[in-house]
């Protein structure tokens, strides 16, 4: 664990230190205003933001974006020095969190979340997912998405994840099933491709509700929201618009991402639209289940993450503003599939 600590705190350093060089410029007589963009491949966000960039709402909401891209994270400290206003991203979900508890002012101002379709297995001498106090769970890694739900899932039982169970790396789901049938560990989310397998083993499988998992979050820090707040009210404008043009344009929105993406076949790029178009609501609102479950991974290594609360992890008031004057619902007048 303090391995783990040690590499999630030079992550965390380096992800602080781009953001502290962080800062916005004005330019032109028509007081058009420049917003730096670090993400880090493909998201929900990210292809939001090509939406954005190519349809040109940014532009129309006077905003000149540039784009950064982060090929590796070992380089944060060279992009740091590029300043940036917002980072689009996801890596490992955890760096936020500990540079929050190490003293940075990272604040989300804006989340996408997966619905996963996910099964979870039983040992044999274990009769529920409420017979799980007490035992080991299996995933994949600390901060995975097979970690994040277990630790859904198992609060949902009344079950607290950081202090009443053991959480183990096993590896992916087949090995997951494995150790299921050995006993090696008594509880694990299995993909239901692995389910039905891990039945013929003797797993007991049980049938979960859809679990909510983030899959990209909206990250600047609070300094820089208060240096300028139109700039960050005019780019989440900008940003509802692009996600309701993603979700209500298809074909322009593939052609979009084909000039971006390097897709083999057209199928491969409409399965990726579909993925990403599925984790795309009306504004971006948090899931407080699936933030619980990242703060509860953080817990693990480091304690004083339990005091965190999804709620204070996001500054939602320039999405709120958006909503609550009907900007939003204006947009949506005829239904979308979601």
């Amino acid at each position: 664990m303090k391995a783990i600590r040690k590499q999630m705190g030079v992550l965390a350093a380096g992800f602080c230190a781009f953001l502290l060089y962080a800062g916005i410029v004005y330019g032109g007589e028509q007081q058009v205003k420049k917003f730096r963009l670090l993400h880090d491949g493909l998201s929900a966000a990210t292809a939001v933001v090509w939406v954005g960039v190519d349809a040109g709402f940014f532009k129309q909401n006077g905003l000149e974006l540039n784009e950064v891209f982060l090929q590796d994270p070992s380089k944060g400290g060279v992009q740091a020095l590029l300043g940036v206003d917002l980072f689009l991203g996801w890596g490992n979900p955890l760096v936020p969190l500990y540079t929050m508890l190490e003293g940075g002012d990272l604040v989300f101002l804006g989340s996408h979340t997966s619905r996963e379709e996910y099964r979870f297995g039983l040992s044999s001498e274990v009769k529920s997912i409420v017979g799980l106090k007490g035992r080991k769970i299996g995933m994949s890694g600390l901060g995975g998405r097979s970690d994040l739900i277990a630790r859904v899932v198992l609060r949902r039982a009344g079950i607290n994840p950081v202090s009443e169970v053991e959480m183990v790396s096993v590896g992916f789901s087949p090995a997951r099933a494995a150790a299921l049938s050995q006993n090696l560990i008594q509880g694990a989310p299995l993909s239901p491709q692995v389910a039905s397998e891990a039945e013929r083993l003797g797993v007991k499988v049980i049938e979960v509700s859809e679990v909510p998992v983030v899959t990209a979050l909206l990250i600047t820090t609070r300094s820089i929201v208060k240096k300028d707040e139109d700039v960050f009210k005019r780019f989440m404008k900008a940003y509802v618009e692009a996600t309701h043009y993603f979700l209500t344009h298809r074909e322009e929105s593939l052609r979009i991402m084909e000039k971006r993406v390097s897709a083999p076949t057209s199928e491969v790029l409409e399965s990726m639209y579909g993925s990403l178009a599925a984790q795309m609501a009306p504004w971006p609102a948090p899931n407080a289940e699936a933030v619980q479950a990242i703060i509860d991974a953080a817990a693990a290594v480091e304690k004083g993450a339990g005091k965190l609360k999804p709620e204070n992890l996001f500054d939602l008031k320039f999405l709120q503003e958006l909503k609550d004057s009907g900007f939003i619902d204006g947009l949506y007048t005829k239904k979308v599939k979601l």
